[in-house]
């Protein structure tokens, strides 16, 4: 029989960013002190309990500079402290699946090195909405429940089932008033007894038969040492109030009703921040890059090393994971921090990439050798299928003519710009004896095309010899013309479509959590006379420029309510590649900004627009284009048709998909899509935005937040002959997942992988953590069964490399781990 008095678990926490308003080493400062203050208090209360944010990070953080981490893992042993699942607790949309996963596994090492259990409930207090697919990740890591807050929208639905886009489910209690709806907030006793009171009412209105949960904490808030004694005085009423934590509080809920599917991310009822994912984009251009960098080519080459039979050091990769993982809490890597902090985060990516990047040369000279003479050409294909492409880089020759032997078709050309790329050099800083022999003085720099078949996450050799590439003249014309004001005029399947890739910008009165419009002033490129150049033709591409200045007002006015009517130049050069042979377009824009409180978009102008898709973490997310004529007053943040992605956005009824390079922010707007290249603020927060109520953190001025200076964005326009969910995931991949090339000749033959993928695409191939085999992580985006045949032993495990068991099947992500010391070579 049910208890008269309803239960209350409190559960007093601390959430904790790293970094913010203030930089990591100050709010370490503080985490000291909060846990050696907690353990004091719980020496005196053996019933006193504590949740540490759901990470274990903090963990590291204090044993860097505390004095007692004996006793705080003791207390965590004892479960009187529950830290994790997660390392860090990140953004949910400018994120990797695979960095979700990889967040999860250096948690669990964390674990096994402190020996502490880590909380088994997917705790995600904060972040500014949810991805689609976050139920793949929570079930494929063997989670059950997940706790939540921001992006529901409804305040009547404390818990639910949420179903991904694929069908996988996870249950859900949504903290409906916040992860501090019973925080103290330093005001005494007397008001943290009338707040949990008045909470346990409010929340029995929409509990039903279900216990109440009330979250003692908030920011950075220090445990008070009254709690327990404070709990038993209150429990005199109509509620039983009790310390307790998110396992036990959870395992009391009886089993969701209600269905949410998909991505949550409406603002009704409290702000999901949208337009974090354009704030100081160019920290999101590097954190792509770098995520880019390990999963696609660091991984899948020490895997290679393994299945050579050759060991790899876990610490070596793990260290430049751990670089960006410690960037992708939500305020860092959304950019909503000051100067300072940003400064950090970006020295971060600088040096996962640099670490990345020398990675890869070692691990290919483990598998290549070294090089016998500098004539020639190693290319790395870490795509799962063999593929026909045209391969780019810079390489360095005695000047003269020069061909690459090998390929179907090549051209080489002299540059001369003196900071020309030394990619295809880092293996040679280090293998050569003398740091002076990895670039002579008497080499120039060349742009070198080729055209060449490539075997599936194999080697390929070519040779660097004298030659002219001979005449090419163009076999067939792109589908694309480049037009005076530097845009496109596309024809596809009996569709024109003009200005394609203009450029739009409008003012910015927001901060860097929400755009908001001003005066609604609009700039735009489309009436700009552009100089346009020829930079390469050939038969297979064609490649052009257009340079030209875009005239914007420098700033707001003074009283933020105009443009400003001095006008800054904006001087930028587009170039376009075009590929003769499919209807694919490569789009780079450069630019210098020098104007203020603007955002700046590229539109490709389409005619009514009902419905787009998005890319999650396995699979397309689909959005319905709706008309927002009410006032929404009451809602907490204005909606709009402006959504998150990865790096893609597709139209299956014009058969496009634009793939992007760390650009996660597109528009539906009256001119079409619009996706955003610079989003330029100067405040953290303002209380004055016309699409937000309130504060959404301290107001302090950023003005490394307006990003002026020097920018380059990338990416790619692909039409299809045929749209579908397979042939948008190919093209992203082909677009994204680039060739890798060493300069150099290499005595290396074509590696066979033990392994074919039939159905689907490569989410990972890695090393496994228990060093004793490779991690294949297989994806079908259409929400279909992976399909791999093998030739080496194997087994399936989970997300979190541990035996599968049926609660843990995710039917369109499959993961398996496979013997090392398999590699065959042709």
């Amino acid at each position: 029989m049910k208890d008269e008095k309803k239960r209350v678990h409190v559960l007093t926490h601390t959430h904790w960013d790293r970094e913010w308003y203030l930089p990591f080493e100050f709010f370490r400062e503080r985490l000291v002190k909060l846990i050696d203050d907690l353990l004091q208090i719980m020496a005196k209360d053996p019933g006193y309990r504590f949740s540490l944010d759901g990470q274990t990070i903090v963990l590291e953080d204090y044993e860097e500079v505390g004095k007692n981490l004996e006793d705080l893992l003791s207390l965590i042993r004892k479960g009187r402290i529950q830290v994790g699942p997660w390392y860090v607790l990140p953004d949910e949309f400018l994120i990797s699946g695979e960095s979700w996963i990889r967040n999860y596994l250096y948690s669990e090492s964390l674990s096994r090195r402190y020996r502490i259990p880590l909380m088994k409930v997917a705790y995600l207090p904060d972040m500014f909405g949810h991805n689609a697919y976050m139920p793949t990740i929570l079930k494929g890591l063997g989670m059950k429940w997940a706790v939540m807050w921001r992006g529901v929208g409804d305040s009547n639905v404390p818990t639910f089932i949420w179903r991904s886009p694929h069908g996988d489910e996870v249950k859900v209690y949504h903290l409906i008033n916040g992860y501090g709806n019973a925080a103290h907030f330093g005001r005494g006793r007397e008001y943290l007894k009338r707040r949990l009171i008045e909470e346990a009412e409010n929340l029995s209105r929409s509990h039903g038969e279900n216990d109440i949960l009330l979250m003692n904490g908030t920011d950075h808030e220090f445990p008070v040492s009254y709690i327990t004694e404070l709990l038993k005085e209150i429990s005199d009423g109509k509620f039983e109030f009790m310390q307790s934590d998110l396992e036990n509080y959870v395992s009391s809920l009886a089993e969701p009703e209600k269905i949410f599917e998909g991505e949550l991310r409406c603002p009704r009822k409290e702000p999901i921040l949208k337009d974090v994912t354009s704030t100081r984009i160019s920290g999101k251009q590097m954190h792509f890059e770098a995520e880019l960098l390990y999963r696609h080519y660091v991984e899948p080459l020490a895997a290679l090393v393994k299945f050579k039979g050759m060991e790899t050091i876990s610490d070596e990769i793990w260290y430049g994971w751990k670089l960006i993982l410690q960037s992708q809490p939500h305020d860092s890597i959304c950019g909503c921090v000051t100067d300072e902090v940003y400064e950090s985060v970006i020295d971060r990516f600088r040096r996962a990439i640099n670490h990345g990047k020398m990675l890869c040369s070692k691990y290919m000279t483990m598998l290549a050798g070294n090089p016998i003479s500098d004539f020639g050409l190693l290319v790395f294909n870490p795509l799962e299928r063999a593929r026909k492409d045209v391969v780019e880089a810079v390489v360095y020759l005695p000047e003269g003519e020069w061909k690459i032997e090998g390929a179907e078709k090549s051209y080489l050309e002299p540059l001369n710009e003196l900071s020309s790329s030394k990619e295809a050099l880092t293996h040679k800083f280090l293998v050569e004896p003398f740091v002076n022999g990895v670039l002579s003085e008497d080499l120039k720099p060349y742009r070198c095309l080729f055209f060449a078949e490539l075997p599936a996450l194999s080697f390929k050799t070519f040779r660097i010899v004298p030659g002219n590439h001979g005449s090419d003249d163009p076999e067939k014309r792109s589908f694309a013309e480049l037009k005076n004001n530097g845009s496109l005029r596309i024809k596809w399947k009996g569709k024109t479509y003009d200005n394609f890739c203009h450029l739009k910008d409008v003012d910015d009165g927001g901060d860097e959590y929400n755009y908001s419009p001003v005066c609604e002033e609009v700039h735009t490129s489309l009436s700009i006379e552009a100089d346009v150049k020829e930079v390469v033709s050939t038969s297979w591409i064609e490649r052009k420029r257009a340079d030209f200045v875009l005239r914007l007002p420098e700033s707001l006015s003074a009283d933020r309510r105009r443009r400003s009517s001095n006008l800054v130049d904006i001087p930028v050069t587009v170039e376009y590649t075009f590929h003769r042979a499919t209807p694919h377009v490569d789009v780079k824009i450069e630019l210098e900004n020098r104007a203020r409180d603007h955002r700046l978009t590229v539109v490709f102008p389409v005619n009514d627009v009902k419905k787009i898709f998005t890319d999650g973490y396995f699979g397309l997310v689909e959005h319905e284009i709706k008309e927002y004529r009410e006032d929404y007053k009451d809602w907490f943040e204005k909606p709009a048709n402006t959504f998150a992605m990865l790096s893609i956005v597709t139209v299956p009824e014009e058969s496009f998909t634009i793939v992007t390079r760390g650009l996660h922010e597109v528009h539906v707007t009256e001119e079409g899509i619009e996706l955003t290249l610079l989003r330029c603020v100067e405040w953290l927060s303002r209380d004055d935005l016309k699409t937000r109520k309130e504060h959404a953190g301290p107001m302090i001025f950023t003005p490394g937040a307006q990003e002026l200076g020097k920018h380059t964005f990338k990416f790619s326009i692909v039409f299809h002959e045929k749209w579908s969910v397979e042939e948008v995931y190919r093209a992203m991949r082909e677009v994204l997942v680039t060739p890798m090339v060493y300069q150099g000749y290499f005595d290396v033959s074509e590696i066979r992988s033990p392994f074919t993928i039939k159905r689907g695409f490569m989410s990972a191939m890695k090393p496994s953590e228990d060093g004793k085999g490779v991690i294949l992580r297989v994806f079908e985006p259409g929400g279909g069964t992976p399909e791999v045949s093998f030739t080496c032993k194997k087994r399936e495990v989970n997300m979190a490399e541990k035996d599968l068991n049926e609660n843990e099947e995710v039917k369109s992500v499959r993961t398996w781990k496979l013997e090392s010391g398999v590699l065959e070579f042709d």
